[in-house]
């Protein structure tokens, strides 16, 4: 596959034309990267946009406990750095060859100088950039916001759904309400009729001790199936919590680096209006 043709399988050209993309392999420059070269790191100015021509990449973060984390990997027709080309924001994740790769970068400047002279094209990669930030966000909701009651739901099986439902009845006030109501009728019937046949547990009511028992004997390891569904919950609950906590801990690492970024440009910017203040300065008193 040519280099063109491979261009046009990058989302953010898959809707110019041929010139158009021709156009941007000319201001691309060839590179090339050894096995295991890191091609940018964490927090570096995003100057330079890349598209594979040849060779595999990984994705790699860091989570709270400086351990490796591989987001992703990409392989020829992918890219990446597009999102700091464009906004000038640092590097959000580090880049690693896994093998020896080739790509074709693009320098910010004459990316931003192309667009300009072709608005058609400037159109594209934003509506390609917004269906991409919208996948990204969508992604990132559903895999922070997971309910412990549905992922439980989804590993009941009719054991413990059962065992759920017997220690719910046995937990009521209706269950202890009825059981009362069937014990003293039992009693009382069997007292007032204790000398005739229709005492079926004359005192002392050894069948009813009998009965009890069997009850009890049954409905304490039911019981126990529920309380440890019940601990198997709590500790996915607890789980869940310690992701979203790892999870919110990077992206507020992630905005202090940010501000800071943004701290020191504004620094640099003012320092730069100042020295333009004093040169200009001079020039309107002659």
């Amino acid at each position: 596959m040519d280099e063109i043709a491979m261009l046009r399988r990058v989302p953010l050209f898959v809707n110019m034309d041929e010139q158009e993309v021709a156009g941007i392999r000319a201001i691309m420059e060839p590179n090339v990267f050894a096995p295991g070269q890191v091609i940018f790191r964490e927090g570096e100015p995003g100057n330079h946009f890349h598209v594979i021509m040849e060779g595999n990449v990984e994705f790699i973060t860091q989570d709270s406990e400086a351990n490796e984390l591989v987001l992703d990997s990409s392989g020829p027709g992918g890219f990446f750095g597009e999102l700091s080309l464009l906004t000038g924001g640092p590097r959000s994740a580090r880049v690693r060859a896994v093998d020896k790769v080739s790509t074709l970068a693009l320098d910010r400047e004459q990316f931003h100088e192309f667009l300009l002279k072709h608005p058609h094209a400037a159109l594209d990669v934003l509506q390609v950039l917004g269906n991409r930030l919208k996948r990204s966000d969508e992604l990132l909701r559903r895999s922070v916001s997971q309910n412990v009651n549905e992922l439980q739901e989804r590993k009941m099986t009719l054991g413990l759904r059962i065992a759920d439902g017997f220690a719910a009845v046995m937990g009521s006030w209706a269950f202890i309400i009825i059981q009362s109501i069937i014990l003293t009728i039992w009693v009382i019937t069997n007292v007032i009729f204790r000398d005739t046949t229709k005492a079926w547990d004359p005192y002392p009511f050894i069948l009813l001790n009998l009965a009890l028992s069997f009850q009890a004997a049954y409905a304490a390891p039911i019981i126990m199936m529920s309380q440890n569904r019940q601990s198997d919950k709590d500790r996915l609950a607890a789980e869940i919590d310690h992701n979203v906590n790892k999870k919110a801990e990077i992206e507020v690492a992630l905005i202090m680096r940010r501000l800071d970024d943004l701290e020191r440009g504004m620094h640099h910017n003012h320092h730069e209006q100042c020295n333009l203040l004093r040169d200009v300065r001079p020039a309107v008193g002659d």
